[in-house]
């Protein structure tokens, strides 16, 4: 077993170089070192699929998560109280997203989808996409907690709270510099973050108290899921819901722009997540020294998982950087080489719902006649990796031209 390659780089001069042009930096680094390099003292970068697919299935026994969505201190072991719950209710979650709550879901997405487009065909463009497209992605989301009996108020008030969450976040996600954690309790981000995060609890907790008929909230209290878990896994995921979603369908706007593909909408969606996968960097922890292939990793250390550079390895993507769907339409890539949901026991669990929502959301976009409207397109990494700066000129198709669209989709 072998270290990491080592990058011999200060943690001042890391921070440095990866806050300058962070997406460059991380492919930089694997092209001169390779896909496993030590960058500095205690960070490791990885950019093989093989690997990482290894870390992030031993992931709560071996390698750690943690960290939460609010970037607090977890114990991420396998055996806690508090990890057998959540992963207790991760499984009722995901056996809740089926059926036919899933289907009315999707029609309900799909016709607010399309009143969003027909208001840009209106105007015949758009600004910036991003911030509608999270407005309608955070209440889609919260829609299919409280089911479709849900009061609109009601949802209106749980996104509020998730943006403030969010927007409490944003400095602490965004350094580079990290405290120790008994300081960074008394930093005033850390205490309005703690507010904000009570504030969702607390409305949250009375959703699942009282749950409308029909929805997530209510399925799962009838499955037996106990109140805290509950209340904790639907406030993840509805952080998660917010931008993750609104970013793909950013990314897919752009790529129908630009390039008009015309094969199967969920070969469009795997090319695209391929290329931008919002989630574009996911973090491990060592407690102890750990061996994965080759490589033996220090202990506490911190792994840098890269989905985005090893979506660009040349052995499984012939020409990486290209846009080609029809990549995908007789082959698979091996495990690991493909992570926009991550993988292993944290894997996302919204993975089936959110692909069906992408396809839903390119066959309605196919209705429209789509066109960049903008100059350079720059990958934004300060929360998800979403497209800033993407305008588009927005048209309503033709009648043959979107049923000629439908049909090439399936």
């Amino acid at each position: 077993m072998t270290p990491p390659v080592q990058a011999n780089l200060s943690r001042a001069d890391l921070i440095k170089e990866y806050n300058r042009d962070r997406l460059g930096f991380l492919l930089s680094a694997v092209r001169r070192y390779g896909p496993v390099v030590e960058l500095s003292p205690g960070t490791v970068l990885i950019a093989d699929g093989e690997i990482a697919q290894d870390v992030l299935r031993r992931t709560d026994r071996d390698y750690l998560k943690d960290r939460d969505r609010a970037w607090r201190p977890i114990d991420g072991r396998r055996g806690s109280d508090a990890l057998e719950s959540w992963l207790s209710a991760r499984r009722s979650l995901l056996s809740a997203l089926s059926g036919g709550l899933v289907a009315e879901h999707l029609r309900w997405y799909s016709a607010r989808l399309e009143a969003l487009l027909d208001t840009w065909a209106t105007r015949g463009r758009t600004d910036d996409p991003l911030s509608p497209l999270v407005r309608l992605d955070t209440d889609a989301f919260l829609r299919l907690c409280s089911g479709p009996s849900g009061r609109p108020d009601q949802r209106a008030g749980l996104a509020a709270a998730v943006e403030e969450l969010l927007d409490s976040l944003r400095p602490i996600v965004r350094s580079s510099y990290e405290l120790p954690w008994f300081l960074e309790l008394l930093t005033g981000r850390r205490r309005r973050a703690a507010r904000a995060q009570q504030r969702l609890e607390a409305q949250m907790g009375v959703l699942v108290d009282s749950p409308p008929p029909g929805g997530l909230a209510e399925i799962l209290r009838d499955a037996g899921v106990p109140r805290e878990p509950l209340v904790r896994i639907l406030v993840s995921a509805s952080v998660a819901a917010r931008f993750v979603p609104a970013a793909a369908n950013a990314w897919t706007l752009r790529a129908l722009a630009l390039h008009r593909p015309t094969g199967e909408p969920a070969h469009i969606v795997d090319e695209v997540l391929r290329l931008w996968p919002p989630t574009w960097l996911i973090y491990r922890a060592t407690h102890a020294e750990e061996v994965s292939g080759p490589w033996r990793f220090p202990a506490h250390a911190a792994l840098m998982i890269s989905p985005y550079a090893i979506h660009r390895d040349e052995r499984h993507f012939p020409d990486p950087a290209e846009f080609r769907p029809e990549r995908w339409r007789d082959w698979r890539p091996p495990a690991g080489a493909y992570l926009p949901f991550s993988g292993g026991p944290r894997w996302c669990v919204g993975t089936h719902l959110a692909k069906a929502q992408l396809v839903e959301a390119v066959r309605v976009f196919r209705r429209y006649r789509l066109a960049a409207d903008s100059g350079p397109v720059a990958a934004d990494t300060t929360a998800t990796l979403y497209p800033r700066g993407l305008t588009l000129r927005v048209d309503r198709a033709h009648a043959d031209q979107a049923g000629s669209s439908a049909a090439a989709g399936g």
